[in-house]
């Protein structure tokens, strides 16, 4: 694929997100893709990371990302985002315990660079502020 066409799978995966169009999400995943965040087990698989994306929704069911700006080279791409959403569920603190829904809002600006082969994301890589975020939510 082409660097246009890896960004527009980029631009269709956020859309896709943004309408909550799940199984269309899940096809833009090669099977066995990887989602990497710091300071988290990766999830594996494009179930795996399906389960991660409905748990965020669960979490926060009005998120949604704006892109800023991509581009990409070869099979990569790197897209700068801002996500905003508002915590109306349940959240999995780091010690295991569930933290009540704080109904605050948060906007952080998130990286994410991704890898993209024979027209399927392979690797998901998102970098963001988790503590800027937690303490927009008053956890941090």
């Amino acid at each position: 694929m082409t660097v246009k066409e890896n960004l527009r799978l980029v631009d269709s995966m956020m859309a896709s997100y943004n309408a909550r169009d799940w199984s269309k999400l899940a096809e833009m995943y090669a099977g066995s893709a990887l989602f990497y965040e710091p300071g988290v087990e990766p999830y594996r698989g494009r179930d795996a990371i399906l389960r991660g994306y409905h748990a965020l929704h669960s979490e926060f069911p009005d998120e949604q990302i704006r892109k800023i700006r991509s581009f990409g080279q070869g099979d990569w791409t790197c897209v700068e985002m801002v996500a905003s959403g508002t915590n109306k569920g349940p959240l999995m603190g780091p010690d295991g315990k569930t933290i009540p829904p704080t109904n605050k809002s948060y906007q952080v600006e998130i990286v994410g660079i991704v890898r993209i082969e024979n027209g399927k994301i392979a690797e998901y890589h998102e970098y963001f502020d988790r503590l800027g975020m937690l303490a927009q939510l008053g956890l941090g």
